[in-house]
């Protein structure tokens, strides 16, 4: 009679035996066509094949798993967007280049076409606009929203009064998942669009929502604005926390006054002479 030690050593010779007539066939990678011999590894004690990935397979399966999380990021940047208040024909193209306001198409077009080098030379400089109505500043902000989607950048378009909503609709129901969701996308999208600043009722803890969006963002991921309101005025109308906006808004952002009395509009002087080389024709 066998032993139990010689039943065991007969079973691993065995099955070794079994794996060394059974190797698998080279395979070939499906990008770059090399084969790819199998190997044989020790699992406790015994041998086994294993399939060799080939590096260009690890590439595309990270690839594709990069491109799906962009992808996800861009529809969760799309869920917060008010899509009701974008203008649906308004592009950079049909927009009217009317009295004041060829600046303000010229370094709009500038930020939309050249947007990787003004992150690289101003990391973070957005754009102010501010004009009475029916100058076009939604068209403006409308347009460069849909150039930049179309160049695959994340990008959110919201009116203050809506982002102020969302909050107040956090507070109501304490959805933390949903807080979470919404504060990633205002801190985290690579441009954020703000459209009537100034047009909603001015509480305190307004403005201290508005300002904590700005600080986070601060010389990292660009802010553009539209209002009716000069800095000045939107201090005034702010409150108590309307000169921190102001002041913040005037750090991080060029402010193009959209004047249906002047030539081009408006800039202040901060910038003008960075943008003056980039921009041709800039009044």
């Amino acid at each position: 009679m066998k032993s139990l030690q010689q039943v065991l050593t007969q079973g691993e010779q065995s099955i070794t035996k079994s794996d060394e007539v059974s190797k698998p066939p080279a395979r070939e990678c499906p990008h770059c066509k090399k084969l790819l011999e199998p190997i044989q590894i020790a699992i406790l004690g015994q041998t086994r094949w294993g399939t060799v990935t080939c590096p260009c397979e690890t590439k595309a399966r990270e690839t594709l798993e990069k491109e799906k999380r962009r992808r996800e990021w861009l529809t969760l940047c799309h869920e917060f967007t008010s899509r009701d208040k974008l203008l649906p024909k308004a592009t950079l193209e049909n927009y009217e280049n009317r009295m004041g306001c060829t600046n303000a198409s010229k370094i709009a077009n500038n930020f939309v076409d050249t947007y990787s080098e003004w992150q690289s030379e101003r990391p973070g400089l957005g754009l102010y606009f501010n004009g009475s109505n029916g100058l076009g500043k939604t068209h403006l902000l409308t347009g460069i929203y849909k150039a930049l989607l179309q160049r695959n950048v994340s990008a959110v378009f919201m009116t203050t009064y809506h982002m102020f909503q969302r909050f107040r609709e956090v507070a109501k129901v304490d959805d933390y998942e949903y807080e979470k969701r919404l504060l990633k996308v205002l801190y985290s999208c690579e441009v954020l669009l703000l459209d009537d600043v100034g047009g909603e009722v001015p509480y305190d803890s307004r403005a201290e929502k508005l300002l904590d969006v700005i600080n986070t963002r601060s010389q990292k991921r660009p802010i553009i604005y539209s209002s009716n309101f000069t800095q000045a005025g939107l201090e005034q109308w702010m409150g108590n926390q309307g000169k921190r906006i102001a002041d913040r808004i005037l750090e991080n952002a060029i402010t193009i006054t959209l004047d249906g009395e002047s030539n081009r509009g408006l800039i202040n002087d901060e910038h003008h002479d960075w943008l003056s080389g980039r921009v041709k024709g800039l009044g």
